[in-house]
């Protein structure tokens, strides 16, 4: 039988670590291993093998040299390394790996533990030998994968926790939300803090985005809240019907990332993670009074983020976003009304309930759900895609916005005979009728003359219509006596 270093059946190709100055293959390692055992210095081994004293003495004197190497998992004839064979000596018995692994396992990305044990002096060395060590402990360590987009074709979306802001009436710290848009190709970002998540507020960031990128991507990847998915789902999820229409607005296709899976939006993760440490401990002395302050200062800086150089491409954010700004899809004509949606029924008296505020709908929907666009000022009531009501938006709470057309035949009877109509009535007559009856209803009590108001205005229809008890009315206001009496002995003689 072959051995595993036979030539003839040579093994797969092993594990190679990519180090700051140089790569270091295993067969490197073992012969500096072997060195060492022999009582080399740093020094001598650095000048045997054509290597630096510093990748000696950073890569292998703090692994004890007893250490079994790790062979390639890939290798089926390889043996797996267990917890129990991986020495602990040195800065790695004061680590809790297995509360490392848990977190792992559950979505957490290993750079992000190893600057957490690293600053709080848990783990002394480079992000490369903490990877290595953790990498002998949990030989099926999840791979991630570059991914590439092309300009223009993808924007993620994400929020985080925000900035207090001190209410200088109250005293009252109110809480805020960064919502975070980044480009996948350039990683230029927009950002800007609100008070909520909810979907008037995620619309108009998305609004104000795509204005400051200065036009759309081809895609939005958002996350998973309410206002961007109605019902989540690994295939098929539900898109908000109202983030349904701004998507169409302004062609672009969502497709959300999936749920507590945050390497599928990594960029935008990993850029909030950059820029939120870098912002907020700059801003950490200065105490912020209103939104609008906040986000001044949130735009002031993010010119100073995109013109850092990226540590990877070695050019600034603004610079690539600059090439990948032709790429983008041009903004509509019309800028985007946000309108929220909401599910309603009205009730048996022709009214729904929108926040607070009862508007009405025809009775013949009565106890069907219906859908309502609210805007900053108009609501609008669809039943089945079309418009069925529209009503100006109350400020205030409890009010009735109501359309007569929107009652029962009877109802409608009803509701004509109320003073306002009245009024209205005696207007189409004339001047004095008008007088009349607004000398009927002036008072205290108005309703106490409504039937008589009803009964004068009807008689026009009897003895010959308006201009005769336009006639009767005058006279009938020189006497200033508005008894129905009069006006029946006055208008057969008119």
């Amino acid at each position: 039988m072959l051995s595993l270093g036979d030539p003839i059946n040579p093994p797969r190709k092993r594990q190679v670590i990519s180090m700051a100055a140089e790569v270091l293959a295993m067969a490197k390692q073992d012969e500096i291993r072997r060195l060492k055992k022999g009582g080399m210095t740093n020094r001598a081994i650095a000048r045997a093998l054509g290597c630096s004293r510093k990748t000696i003495k950073k890569y292998f004197e703090c692994v004890p040299l007893s250490t079994p190497r790790l062979i390639e998992a890939t290798d089926p004839r390889a043996p797996v390394l267990t917890a129990e064979a991986v020495p602990t000596e040195g800065w790695q018995a004061g680590v809790q790996w297995e509360k490392v692994i848990a977190d792992v396992r559950s979505g957490t990305p290993v750079k992000v533990l190893w600057e957490e044990l690293f600053e709080d002096g848990t783990v002394p060395v480079e992000y490369p030998g903490f990877w290595k060590q953790l990498r002998r402990r949990y030989p099926e360590l999840p791979q991630s994968m570059h991914r590439v987009f092309a300009p223009g074709s993808r924007i993620e979306i994400d929020y985080c926790d925000g900035i207090e802001i001190l209410n200088p009436a109250t005293g009252e710290l109110l809480s805020t939300q960064l919502f975070v848009g980044v480009l996948c190709h350039s990683r230029y970002a927009f950002a800007e803090f609100t008070f909520t998540q909810k979907s008037a507020d995620f619309l108009a960031s998305h609004v104000r985005m795509f204005e400051w990128f200065g036009g759309t991507a081809q895609l939005l990847s958002p996350d998973n809240l309410k206002s961007a998915v109605t019902k989540a789902h690994r295939y098929d999820p539900v898109i908000n019907p109202a983030y349904t229409r701004l998507a169409t607005h302004y062609d672009v296709a969502v497709v959300p990332a999936r749920v507590r899976t945050p390497k599928d939006k990594a960029i935008v993760e990993r850029t909030i993670q950059i820029f939120q440490r870098w912002f907020y401990f700059r801003i950490r002395h200065r105490t912020f009074t209103s939104l609008i302050e906040l986000n001044a200062c949130l735009k002031e800086h993010l010119g100073l983020f995109h013109a850092k150089k990226h540590r990877i491409f070695r050019r600034t954010r603004a610079e690539m976003f600059e090439s990948e700004k032709p790429h983008l899809r041009a903004l509509p004509e019309h800028a985007f009304t946000v309108a929220t949606h909401h599910r309603a029924a009205p009730y048996s008296d022709c009214h729904l309930v929108f926040e607070a505020n009862y508007y009405s709908a025809p009775y013949t929907l009565r106890g069907s759900l219906l859908d309502v666009w609210a805007t900053a000022e108009t609501v609008e009531i669809c039943s089945d895609g079309a418009r069925i009501a529209f009503h100006g938006r109350s400020k205030t709470r409890g009010k009735f916005v109501t359309d007569v057309k929107h009652y029962p035949p009877e109802h409608q009877a009803y509701c004509e005979a109320q003073p306002e109509e009245l009024r209205t009535q005696a207007q189409r007559v004339g001047m004095e009728t008008e007088k009349c009856i607004e000398s009927l209803l002036s008072g205290s009590f108005p309703l106490r003359h409504l039937r008589r108001a009803q009964g004068i205005l009807a008689l026009a229809h009897k003895y010959g219509g308006a201009p005769k008890l336009e006639q009767a009315c005058k006279k009938a206001n020189v006497f200033g006596n508005v008894g129905l009496h009069l006006y029946r002995k006055l208008l057969p003689n008119q």
